[in-house]
C-alpha cells in the first residue's frame, strides 16, 4: 500500500490550491506568481498522490527543533545576534538545522536567510553547522532562494553558498541549468558565468604552480571564470 502523505504535505496542498483560486478569483491567471503556484501546486498533487484519501496522513516525528516566532522575525531582519544566543543556547537540538513556518510551509532557517539577503546570517549559520542543500518538501534548497530579494547581493550569496560546497539537483529551481537560467534574467552574467563553470565558486587546491611553488598545497575559492583562456582567477 502506498505511505500516505504527511501533514506538512497535505497542509501545503491545501495552502497551493487556496492561493490558486484567490488568484483565479482576482482574474489574476496571467501572471508570473500565478504560473508559480500553478507549478508547484502540480508538485504537490504528484507528491501526495491521485490515490490519497483525504483523510490519512503519516504521524512522523520531527526530529528538528520548533524555531520560536522572534527568532523567525529575527532571520528575515538580519539580527543575528539573536540567532546566535538562540542556537547557541542548546547547542545539542542542531538549531542551525531548524526550520521557520510561511504558511504551512517549512523552510531550512538557511534557505530563509538567503531569500531575505541576510549573508551575514547565512555565514553564520554555515559556521554553526547548517546544511548547505537543506531542503524544503519542494526539493528546494537555499541557492534556489538566492535569486530573491535585493538582486545586488546575489553574487555574493551564490559564491558563499557555492564555497560551503553548495550541491545542484534535477528540479527545475534546484538544477545548475535553472540557476543559470535566473542568473541571467536578474542581469547577473558573471554569476551565470560561475555556476557553468565547473569549479566555479568551489573550495580548491592549488597544484602544480611553476611560478609561485610556495602556494601549493593552499586551499584558495575559485572566484571567477576566465573563459578565453580556460582559468579561474582564486583568492
Amino acid at each position: 500500500a502506498r505511505i500516505p502523505p504527511s501533514k506538512e504535505m497535505v497542509n501545503t496542498l491545501l495552502m497551493l490550491r487556496l492561493r490558486k483560486k484567490r488568484l483565479e478569483d482576482s482574474n489574476d491567471t496571467s501572471s508570473e506568481h500565478y504560473h508559480t503556484i500553478c507549478y508547484f501546486l502540480k508538485e504537490a498533487e504528484e507528491q501526495v498522490g491521485a490515490d490519497w484519501d483525504g483523510v490519512t496522513v503519516l504521524e512522523e516525528e520531527n526530529d528538528k527543533p520548533p524555531m520560536p516566532d522572534y527568532i523567525r522575525r529575527a532571520i528575515k531582519k538580519g539580527d543575528i545576534g539573536s540567532v546566535l544566543r538562540w542556537i547557541n543556547a542548546n547547542r545539542k537540538e542542531d538549531r542551525a538545522n531548524a526550520s521557520l513556518t510561511i504558511d504551512t510551509v517549512s523552510i531550512p532557517a538557511l534557505s530563509a536567510a538567503t531569500a531575505c539577503g541576510q549573508l551575514a546570517s547565512m555565514t553564520h549559520l554555515l559556521q554553526l553547522g547548517a546544511n548547505v542543500d537543506g531542503r524544503t518538501i519542494f526539493g528546494g534548497t537555499a541557492i534556489s532562494y538566492a535569486f530573491e530579494g535585493e538582486l545586488e547581493d546575489v553574487n555574493n550569496k551564490v559564491k558563499l553558498l557555492l564555497s560551503w560546497g553548495a550541491s545542484f539537483f534535477p528540479e527545475r529551481d534546484c538544477s545548475r541549468e535553472g540557476c543559470v537560467s535566473e542568473a541571467r534574467k536578474s542581469g547577473h552574467h558573471e554569476v551565470a558565468r560561475l555556476l557553468e563553470s565547473e569549479l566555479g565558486g568551489r573550495r580548491c587546491e592549488i597544484v602544480s604552480l611553476t611560478s609561485q611553488p610556495e602556494l601549493n598545497g593552499k586551499t584558495c575559492v575559485a572566484d571567477e571564470y576566465l573563459p578565453d583562456s580556460n582559468q579561474y582567477k582564486v583568492t
